[in-house]
């Protein structure tokens, strides 16, 4: 069945090949059979290696990781050899068994690792499970206290969330649905139990509370009844409302507990059974003790009434009106229980009520009285056409005072009553009033603020129009003009709100716009003045550097500072160009100092060509006469050379481009050339420069051909005698043609100078004497024919 099974595969995989179109090799694929089957072997028993280590309980976490890379390399292995599946009938049974083999093994390892992650969560829940039965094991015992209570809920919780986040996993594992079943289980009867000792506690505890008030009510009842005082019924009835605090913070525990119901259905009874001994001790009492007590400071207001009823009372009259009516209100309110509770002491406290609130009205009228003076006063004083900052505080504090005042007095009591009506609608009025005062005087010394911004910035215009202002007194002006628009910037909420303000503020920004042309204006005729002065004072500096550069003795320096000065009148043109559009005075000042500038240009370019001249003509002349001078003094025959030949060249361009010159310009024929200190015209000059040139002809020649003489004819001549005195005598031989062959070409080239006698050496010998020597010479170092 195996055989049959894997023949039908291997035709399965040739129809498949034959059918789908060739696919790219994988990455990573074998080369051969033999390699793919070795990797597939290698793989399937790193594999089954790997499976053995993960059998042990509980597995590592390492060996579970080689596991699961262990089946992803035998799947790499069978992707590797692929293409040898249908080539090789045992290789494509290897691949089956391996296929096998990686099927059952990965579901292995799958469960293995599902397994270890059930493992872990177990000893999760056991770890926080242990100490939560030992904490709950401890709280039966004796009072655990409220910190233990809040501990072992959270370690509840802990516990619960755990759970709840583990519920997936029962899938997974019957044995741990089963344990995780159990935990919860005993989630609930912990929680259920600490529910059940916090109101255990929570009881017991408002149970001593409960007991310790009744015994402190008790204990008042019993002082009460063996002699009466106000202090010991003011002590029963705070016991007892004591107790009724108690009941009511515990009742809530009634409900659940029926042993502290039972407790306080007993305290409530003797709440009402105090009240009652409460009533009859006061009934006992009587009203003559009450009247001890209260019957002097019930005189007292009643002598204060009737002196408050005159028209003016004195102020020692109402302070001591003030003193009765604070004694007997507290008196009142000390008694206002055992009235409660006895109708002949509450008859007697109503009488005495009854001249209290008569003096606390009268007072309390004559308090709303000098409050509404007092706001009254200040608002007077607010209506002042100079009301100050203080006034306006004044008036603030008066109208605060009133309305604290108000709310002090009996507003509902009809003596009360019309002069409350009239302070709260003068809080009203004076509320707006001092609005609509601070309002007018914001906008008043806004006003005045505006008004001294603009009689500074003119007077500083002012004075910048009668003398000539520094920048400084310019930039005063000029900040004073912004001044005013920063002092209308802060007014610009009056601009909405008052209309007369409106315009004046627009009249105002017109009028600083006035302020700011005329600055404009004055700046623009003390730059144009400023600027006639500077043009003025180049123009003329300018002339006298031009004077200088038109002298017979001037330099290139005089005339480049010449060109510079007639070029920095030209920037002063453009620099204040806008000038001349601003300002018709300086326009005007510019036109005619154009016209001068064009002349001092075109004798600039006069004096350029001038300085040119001399410099071609009369310097050229006097450096070619100490060239030649030179020349004929140095024995250097190359410096001699060079110097003739220098001197030449200036003297050629004398000629030349001095007569060019003065062709092209005919002006410059007048021109004055400083020749040896001696004023010279061009002409003459040029003259010289020919005569000059002429007489330098011969010795410059004469330089010439000596110097081809030393360094052609002579220096072969005296390398053969070197080379003889060395034995080298080919060489010589060479040497002494060149020396013939040299001395021919200066012959030919020079024949006026075959006969001219040059030093060798000591000795005077001309080039045709020297082509002999060299030809004697040679002869002898030829060999016979």
């Amino acid at each position: 069945m195996v055989r049959t099974s894997v023949l039908m595969l291997i035709g399965f995989l040739v129809f498949a090949s034959t059918d789908a179109p060739a696919a790219p090799p994988a990455a990573g694929a074998a080369k051969s059979i033999e390699e793919a089957s070795k990797r597939l072997e290698n793989a399937r028993a790193a594999l089954t290696t790997a499976v053995q280590r993960i059998e042990q309980e509980p597995p590592r976490g390492a060996d579970l990781d080689a596991a699961l890379a262990a089946v992803e390399a035998l799947k790499e292995a069978l992707n590797a050899g692929a293409s040898f599946e249908t080539e090789d009938l045992e290789y494509a049974k290897s691949v089956l068994a391996a296929r096998k083999q990686l099927r059952t093994d990965r579901e292995y390892v799958d469960e293995r690792r599902a397994k270890v992650h059930i493992h872990d969560y177990r000893r999760r829940i056991d770890s926080a499970l242990a100490p939560l039965n030992e904490r709950m094991s401890k709280l039966g015992q004796g009072d655990p206290g409220s910190k233990a209570m809040d501990e072992a809920r959270a370690a509840v919780d802990a516990l619960e969330k755990l759970t709840e986040e583990g519920r997936p996993l029962k899938s997974q594992d019957p044995k741990f649905s089963s344990y995780l079943t159990d935990v919860e289980a005993t989630v609930a009867r912990h929680r259920k139990t600490l529910d059940e000792r916090w109101l255990q506690l929570s009881a017991q505890k408002q149970r001593g509370l409960l007991d310790a008030s009744r015994k402190s009510l008790a204990s008042a009842l019993a002082d009460l009844g063996k002699a009466w005082s106000d202090e010991k019924f003011t002590a029963a009835d705070k016991a007892t409302a004591a107790l009724q605090k108690q009941l009511e913070e515990g009742k809530p525990l009634e409900v659940q507990d029926k042993a502290y119901r039972a407790d306080a259905d007993k305290a409530r009874a003797e709440v009402t059974q105090a009240r009652r001994q409460m009533d009859e001790s006061v009934v006992q009492a009587g009203v003559s003790r009450v009247k001890v007590e209260l019957e002097p400071a019930h005189e007292e207001l009643r002598a204060s009434a009737k002196a408050l009823r005159v028209k003016r009372p004195t102020p020692e009259q109402l302070a001591e009106a003030k003193t009765a009516a604070f004694v007997g209100r507290k008196l009142v309110d000390k008694y206002e229980p055992q009235a409660a509770r006895s109708q002949a002491i509450g008859q007697y406290l109503a009488e005495v009520k009854n001249t209290l609130v008569e003096v606390e009205v009268v007072l309390q009228v004559r308090t709303l009285d000098a409050a509404r003076a007092e706001v009254m006063q200040a608002l007077r004083n607010i209506e002042k056409r100079a009301a100050t900052a203080e006034q306006f505080e004044e008036a603030k504090t008066a109208l605060v005072v009133l309305e604290k005042t108000l709310e002090t007095v009996h507003v509902k009591n009809p003596a009360i009553s019309p002069a409350a009506a009239d302070a709260r609608q003068l809080l009203r009025d004076g509320r707006a009033t001092m609005e609509r005062r601070r309002y007018e005087v914001d906008l008043q010394q806004q006003r005045v603020k505006v008004d001294e911004a603009r009689k500074n910035a003119a007077a500083l215009v002012i004075q910048i129009q009668k003398e000539t202002p520094s920048p400084a007194q310019l930039q005063e002006a000029e900040n004073a003009v912004k001044q005013i628009g920063a002092v209308l910037e802060v007014g610009a909420p009056f601009v909405k709100k008052d209309r007369d303000y409106a315009l004046y503020a627009k009249e105002t920004k017109e009028r600083m716009a006035d302020l700011g042309e005329r600055i404009n204006r004055r700046k623009i005729v003390l730059a144009a003045a400023d600027a006639r002065v500077q043009l003025a004072s180049r123009l003329t500096t300018t002339k006298e550097k031009l004077e200088a550069a038109k002298g017979i003795s001037s330099t290139d320096g005089d005339v480049e500072t010449a060109s510079k000065s007639v070029d920095e009148v030209m920037q002063m043109f453009e620099a204040n160009a806008a000038l001349e559009r601003q300002d018709a005075g300086y326009a005007a000042s510019a036109e005619r100092a154009r016209a001068e500038w064009l002349k001092l240009v075109e004798a600039l370019e006069f004096a350029k060509q001038a300085r040119a001249l001399r410099r071609l003509t009369g310097e050229a002349l006097g450096v070619a006469s100490k060239a030649s001078e030179a020349a004929a003094s140095s024995t250097d025959l190359r410096k001699k050379k060079e110097l003739y030949a220098s001197a030449l060249e200036k003297l050629t361009a004398c000629q030349d481009e001095g007569a060019r010159m003065v062709k092209e310009n005919a002006s410059l024929a007048t021109v004055d050339v400083l020749v040896g200190g001696t004023p010279t015209q061009p002409q003459e000059v040029m003259a010289q420069c020919a005569q000059k040139a002429e007489a330098l002809q011969a010795p410059q020649k004469r330089a010439d051909v000596e110097l081809r003489f030393q360094d052609g004819q002579r220096k072969a001549y005296d390398s053969a005698k070197s080379l003889l005195s060395k034995g080298r005598k080919s060489e010589a031989l060479s040497q002494l043609n060149d020396c013939i062959a040299e001395g021919r070409i200066l012959e030919n080239r020079y024949p006026d100078f075959k006969e001219q006698k040059f030093d060798i050496g000591g000795a005077s010998m001309s080039m045709l004497e020297l082509i002999q020597v060299c030809a004697k010479e040679r002869k002898a170092l030829q060999p016979a024919p």
